[in-house]
């Protein structure tokens, strides 16, 4: 019987080692419903953004689930200590306040121009642009150079839908947004014969899981920084690419 005990102890001591620090421990993250990269299907949710973190936290052995609220509302929740995080959010000096960031992105997400295609255009910087009225979605960023320049109109409405309706119509002649939002979202409005992009990027950024300032969450940050990069190497990383219609050096180094 004490041999027996002796086994059980030294057993549950290796399995102490060998498991990640914060195995067993659920996380509680927020994000908004941000199709293709977070929604919510069959109620569950999906998403390349979100499919990509969770295999990282499965890896982990760290459950977790996800609250979808307004984007505002999410911030505000995870900066209150009412969330243990954030999903899919840009590095800024003023979110680095709160926020721990991994050292491995999610992916990087590609502003681009997206046009008629009855309408010849390619963007080539932001003096192609020049003259044209652009519109964009209040709230977002599409990088220093197109923020500040004045060498064409921008139009700001609130929705990326109304702003694809206001160019099939012909009331605006370009429309910047999230590549693979705005294909996205083309499709559900059966909208992709008539619309098309350019595919010079306008903006590139990385996006991140970020993790809010609580004891161990440094640590936490590095270990799932870990397991991202091991993810991104492995066939799973390519079966979302393939299954979600991305390119691969969005997520790279994706095999």
């Amino acid at each position: 019987m004490k041999a027996y005990a002796q086994f059980i102890t030294i057993a549950v001591m290796i399995v102490s080692l060998c498991s990640p620090a914060f195995a067993g421990k659920k996380m509680s993250f927020v994000t908004d419903p941000f199709p293709p990269y977070y929604y919510i299907e069959d109620d569950q949710p999906r998403g390349i953004q979100y499919e990509l973190a969770a295999l990282a936290f499965k890896k982990m052995l760290i459950p977790f689930d996800v609250k979808f609220l307004p984007w505002k509302r999410a911030l505000i929740t995870a900066e209150s200590g009412n969330a243990d995080g954030v999903f899919g959010l840009r590095k800024t000096t003023e979110r680095e306040r709160w926020l721990i960031y991994p050292d491995e992105p999610l992916m990087t997400v590609r502003t681009v121009i997206f046009h008629r295609k009855d309408t010849k255009f390619t963007y080539a910087g932001t003096f192609s642009l020049a003259g044209k009225k652009v519109g964009i979605t209040k709230g977002y960023t599409y990088g220093t150079q197109f923020d500040q320049s004045t060498s064409f109109q921008k139009e700001e409405v609130t929705s990326l839908r109304l702003n694809f309706l206001k160019l099939a119509a012909g009331r605006l002649d370009l429309v910047a947004a999230y590549r693979a939002v705005g294909v996205h979202t083309l499709k559900e409005m059966n909208l992709e014969d008539r619309i098309t992009f350019s595919d010079t990027p306008i903006h590139s950024v990385p996006i991140y899981v970020g993790f809010t300032k609580e004891p161990g969450n440094n640590k936490l940050a590095a270990e799932f920084s870990k397991a991202l990069k091991e993810i991104k190497k492995s066939p799973e990383c390519s079966k979302l690419i393939e299954r979600f219609g991305f390119d691969k050096e969005m997520i790279s180094p994706c095999n």
